[in-house]
């Protein structure tokens, strides 16, 4: 069996690991546009800081993928797909057959158009290369303006800080991270941000860069002036959807799949922040995995009827800066439709949603992570809590050993 994966990032590389565990004699190639091994995405803000230097943050050597036999073609795409010979051919070249293809090729960085965004130093960070990128150019510099305050947003301008550059994030909406946050966890992580060295404007947008060769001032709808020597935007992600439509998949905002993540062309399978999903949020980790794990499984087992359905998993954010504890998961009903169970204290904070029948939809932990374990089980099991629960989740200090 030829079995084909375009893209290398984590639903790719582990989509690969597992075809090889199922099936141990298949011919594995993984095709990348990237020249990097798979690198864990999560840990690229350290690249930024000067934490780490990029080979630091590599999954496997190149020595692990010979050793399964995968074969990795770094720098290399794929171009172009004959879906009735079954026949794919890379973009310097490279030409084979295959029996199950998967598209792993994720998501790009949302990049706004602004007057003057060809200036240098403007930056968006998706790849590893992205962040070491802007890791050099930060040396030296004194001041940058983020636009965009999604999390890894917020984890690069605390990696830029680290810098000791000056971070001013600019923020259009009226509290940052509002997926992930409630109006109170809100107002205590800007805090806790801000004692990080990061300046917040809210309400706030960019309307043009301005500067001589390279960006000097960020000059926002309202008229005032940002000075900057760099500028970070960090405005969401889109699905990777060129080589789908050129194979005339089902796509809508990503590709569509069905529950055994194929498309809507047979032997095709795709996984990770390209693909849409009922119910999951791209751009997450843990969802790329979940979903590489039963895609890797089918595109290797000899016949349809062995394949599994997949399952999908709670989305669940993660801020992951030091001294700041983030987690939010599922429904965190901002709108106020549902019940909401909240307890606070200086510097903690803790919401759970709960459904007309009392079952646990969503909940967040800040400035601690005491039950996180508990309520993402109790999420992924769609439990319906008990009295004593909804009573006790009142208080920062309930006993989760009973939960």
């Amino acid at each position: 069996m030829n079995i084909v994966i375009a893209g290398f990032g984590v639903a790719g590389a582990t989509a690969a690991d597992i075809a090889r565990q199922q099936n141990p004699k298949a011919y594995i190639t993984l095709f990348s546009k990237e020249k990097d091994l798979f690198y864990y995405r999560p840990r690229l803000p350290e690249v930024v800081s000067g934490a780490a230097e990029p080979d630091k943050v590599l999954v496997h050597p190149a020595e692990w993928y010979a050793e399964r036999r995968i074969e990795v073609r770094l720098g290399e795409s794929l171009a172009e797909v004959n879906v009735q010979e079954k026949i794919i051919r890379g973009s310097i070249g490279s030409r084979q057959t295959y029996d199950r293809l998967l598209l792993a090729v994720g998501a790009e960085s949302n990049r706004p158009a602004y007057p003057g965004d060809r200036l240098d130093g403007i930056y968006a960070v998706r790849s590893l290369s992205d962040a070491w990128s802007l890791s050099l150019a930060a040396r030296g510099k004194s001041r940058a303006v983020l636009i965009g305050g999604g999390l890894l947003g917020l984890e690069l301008a605390v990696a830029l800080g680290k810098q000791g550059l000056a971070v001013t994030v600019l923020e259009r909406g009226e509290r940052i991270l509002p997926r992930q946050t409630t109006p109170a966890s809100a107002e205590l992580l800007r805090t806790k941000l801000a004692a990080l060295g990061l300046n917040f404007e809210l309400g706030a947008e960019a309307d043009r860069f301005e500067g001589n060769g390279k960006v000097e001032t960020v000059v926002l709808k309202d008229g005032r002036d940002l000075p900057a020597d760099l500028v970070l935007i960090s405005a969401g992600i889109k699905p990777n959807l060129a080589l789908a439509a050129g194979l005339n998949l089902k796509t809508d905002r990503a590709i569509v799949v069905d529950e055994f993540l194929e498309t809507s062309q047979p032997d095709i399978y795709a996984a990770g922040d390209c693909v849409q999903f009922p119910g999951e949020a791209g751009g997450l980790w843990t969802v790329s995995r979940a979903q590489a794990l039963v895609a890797g499984f089918n595109i290797a087992v000899a016949s349809r009827a062995e394949r599994k359905a997949y399952a999908p998993v709670p989305p669940a954010s993660t801020l992951k800066v030091a001294g700041i504890d983030l987690v939010a998961a599922g429904d965190l009903d901002p709108d106020g439709r549902l019940t909401g169970i909240e307890a606070a204290s200086e510097n903690s904070y803790r919401k759970v949603a709960l459904d007309a029948e009392g079952r646990l939809v969503g909940f967040t932990n800040l400035g601690h992570s005491k039950g996180n374990r508990e309520l993402n089980a109790a999420l992924a099991a769609k439990k319906i809590l008990s009295p004593e629960a909804v009573k006790g989740l009142a208080s920062l200090d309930y006993d989760f050993s009973s939960f």
